[in-house]
């Protein structure tokens, strides 16, 4: 066992629900983890040098961080993903060599484990079970960012905040989660906007009785009635969809 992981269990519990390693046996996740390390990243750590995007492997055991791109030319961020517990990255770097564009910020303190990348390449040589699982990934992520660009292409920002709120709405707990409590300039980039367009938008569908908002805090009220947003906004031609007044 490896003494620097003090966890060692809870984390083999986390890697047996990681769906790269669902399929894999015990004897695998034992020996990853033995050539694993972990790290807590306080909050508002910021990962910006290719020591973490070139020669490591993560993967997160708990916290909230953000993934996302930056374009220094235009000051410009385009968020990727919000990565949580059992998610992992720098699996693009770990199969072709090459560090990164992507940058990451710690939303709220962090647990991780990683490997290094000779390490991790090692143990898939052992293990080509895993091979599958990260096809799998990395083509849904790939469908992931093609309906992203057509969204940002076909749909306004109303329509994005509302499909965003939806997608993220636990119909057990009747809670908004994982986007819940973040920072509305957080939000924006999820969707593409700014923002001032994005408290524009929240404050309208407080209005007419979809959410309530207090505190940072995003509460549901009323999700038929933002499904039948969704659908009316949906329905109109583009250049109406900005101008539609409230719903009653």
């Amino acid at each position: 066992m490896n003494q620097g992981l003090l966890q060692y269990g809870c984390y083999f519990e986390t890697l047996r629900e990681n769906i790269l390693f669902a399929d894999l046996p015990n004897d695998s996740l034992k020996t990853l983890l033995e050539i694993s390390k972990n790290q807590i990243w306080p909050k508002k750590t910021c990962i910006l040098d290719s020591d973490h995007t070139l020669h490591r492997f993560y993967i997160v055991i708990s916290g909230k961080i953000k993934e996302y791109q930056y374009e220094i030319n235009q000051n410009k961020e385009l968020i990727q993903n919000i990565l949580i517990k059992n998610d992992f990255f720098n699996i693009c770097t770990l199969l072709k060599g090459h560090a990164s564009r992507l940058f990451y910020e710690v939303l709220s303190s962090s647990e991780l484990i990683y490997i290094s990348m000779e390490d991790m390449r090692l143990w898939m040589d052992e293990n080509p079970k895993i091979i599958g699982p990260i096809v799998n990934y990395l083509v849904k992520k790939t469908e992931k960012l093609e309906d992203r660009v057509f969204d940002l292409c076909s749909m306004d920002t109303s329509s994005r905040l509302a499909k965003l709120l939806i997608e993220n709405f636990n119909i057990k707990t009747n809670k908004i989660e994982l986007i819940n409590g973040l920072s509305n300039s957080i939000l924006a980039g999820l969707i593409g906007t700014t923002r001032a367009v994005l408290n524009r938008h929240l404050q309208d569908f407080k209005a007419i009785g979809i959410l309530n908002i207090e505190g940072g805090n995003i509460e549901m009220i009323n999700l038929p009635l933002l499904f039948h947003k969704l659908q009316v906004l949906s329905e109109k031609p583009p250049h109406e969809k900005e101008f539609l007044p409230n719903l009653s």
